[in-house]
């Protein structure tokens, strides 16, 4: 997977971790789709949050939603889109913490 990530082949990229099915390859992939232009491309924000599902990197998934949130906000001045995002990141969060209540 690392060399995937390195070569930066993105279509080989996901469809590695589609296949080989490990939660540090999902995880992997999602972090590199990341650094991609996520905000223009559905397939990818698609992708990053399967993967993250898959993974069960919910922290991680949360933070994402975040992100978007903030892009809607900053880029396109959708404040109603960006509360749907942040609303999906609470609820992740939430899911978190009803199972490992502390």
């Amino acid at each position: 997977m690392k060399v995937l990530l390195k070569s930066g082949d993105t279509d080989k990229i996901v469809f590695f971790a589609t296949v080989t099915r490990q939660k540090d390859v999902y995880i992997m992939a999602a972090n590199y789709l990341q650094s991609l232009d996520w905000k223009k491309k559905p397939d990818i924000m698609k992708n990053i949050i399967n993967f993250y599902t898959k993974g069960r990197a919910m922290d991680s998934l949360a933070g994402f939603y975040d992100a978007c949130a903030q892009v809607e906000i900053d880029e396109f001045q959708d404040y109603p889109k960006a509360y749907g995002a942040l609303k999906e990141s609470l609820s992740t969060l939430e899911k978190v913490k009803a199972k490992n209540p502390i």
